[in-house]
Formats: structure tokens, sequence, C-alpha cells
């Protein structure tokens, strides 16, 4: 009866982390994707940081796009 259960193929979509990616340019762009990409880059002090400078993103949407359970993300 439950043989063939699938979950639900997700539609990719950019999410916050994305958009703000897609925004910037050259070194700017690199650093973002450095810092997300560096454990020592706690969420909650990365969105701290990158609102002080101007560039508001919360700390969940870096926590999603890091798990890859955000709208950019297509998990299978």
């Amino acid at each position: 009866m439950l043989e063939d259960l699938q979950p639900p193929k997700r539609k990719q979509y950019p999410c916050n982390v994305d958009r703000l990616l897609e925004s910037l340019e050259g070194v700017d762009r690199e650093s973002l994707e450095e810092a997300l990409n560096d454990e020592g880059w706690t969420a909650s002090a990365l969105s701290r940081e990158l609102t002080r400078r101007g560039l508001p993103l919360t700390d969940k949407a870096i926590k999603k796009h890091r798990w890859g359970e955000c709208g950019c993300s297509v998990k299978v």
C-alpha cells in the first residue's frame, strides 16, 4: 500500500541569502560566500554584522540556507 510513498518534489526559487548574493559582485560576493561557509561565523553573528553594514539578513535565513532547507536548495 505505501511502497511508492515519496515526499513531494520542491520547486527551486531564490531565498533571501541567494538574492543577496546575486546583488553583490566581486570581492563582496566572494566574502559573503566565504563567511557562509565558515563555521567560525554563527548565523546570529553573521546576521548582526551584515545588518550593521546595511545588508539585513536574518539568522534564520542563513541557517536554512546553510542546512539546504531554503528555496534555492532542491532536495529530491
